[in-house]
């Protein structure tokens, strides 16, 4: 019975070891694959998940203000508003994510908690990052391969128990490395857009005197994120703008109320 066991649990040690370090590997990219049918539905499922999930909100002066600063953010960087799909979700967690479809989920609580339309604009433009820097792309070619395992390996293919377990691996595989990245392109996005760049350094140290265990804090401390960017070197661009008028803002932080 003691050598049965003891196999037991070696077995099982190499089986979660194996499978952890074929987390750590995109394999489509490792190999030169093209995406496959697998990825395209297991993007389907993960966003049919998410979506059934969120309580979408279509007040206009939520709504419309938003829509602007994507727009100009957009429009500063040479991107399609077609490739960004924004949701804002009546939520009262104090967050913000890039999921798969290109979608971008912005909370009302974390509208309500920016301080200024800059701060938003930075969390807007680190959002987007990800999705224009591919990390989620990334996420789903390497996890449609571990889904496949998984279907033959437990032999269980509920699809919808399947994506809401890919969602939340894809959610932590943004590393470290991948957070300073979007964190670097998205102060370029606000620079472009005649934002200061450092205030996406200042929404870091913000969040953290919060004490907010946000997006902004999973993966890296926020002070050394903060110092990273103020490292980063812009010339200077002219005085800084604004896009929403105050009583606009003013507007959109009541109706997140």
């Amino acid at each position: 019975m003691k050598k049965i066991l003891q196999e037991f649990i070696i077995s099982a040690a190499l089986f979660f070891c194996i499978f952890f370090v074929t987390l750590q590997v995109d394999w489509m990219k490792l190999f030169r694959l093209r995406p496959t049918i697998v990825g395209d539905k297991l993007s389907e499922w993960v966003w049919k998940v998410a979506e059934s999930s969120l309580w979408k909100v279509n007040n206009h002066d939520v709504c419309v203000p938003i829509d602007s600063l994507v727009y100009e953010m957009c429009k500063a960087n040479d991107i399609s508003m077609a490739d960004i799909h924004v949701v804002i979700n009546q939520d009262n967690e104090v967050n913000a994510f890039a999921t798969v479809g290109n979608h971008l989920i912005i909370n009302t609580a974390l509208i309500k908690k920016m301080e200024n339309e800059s701060q938003l604009c930075a969390v807007i433009a680190h959002e987007m990052a990800h999705l224009r820097l591919g990390h989620i792309q990334s996420a789903v070619r390497q996890q449609a391969v571990i889904t496949v395992f998984l279907v033959l390996v437990t032999g269980n293919g509920n699809s919808e128990m399947l994506a809401n377990m890919t969602s939340k691996i894809i959610s932590n595989s943004i590393t470290r490395a991948k957070e300073n990245e979007a964190d670097e392109q998205g102060a370029r996005y606000m620079y472009a857009m005649h934002l200061d760049p450092m205030e996406m350094a200042n929404t870091l140290e913000t969040f953290e005197s919060y004490g907010i265990l946000s997006y902004l804090m999973d993966h890296a401390d926020s002070k050394k994120r903060a110092e990273r960017i103020r490292k980063m070197h812009f010339q200077k661009n002219g005085p800084y703008r604004r896009i929403l008028s105050q009583e606009t803002w003013d507007k959109l932080k009541k109706a997140c109320q």
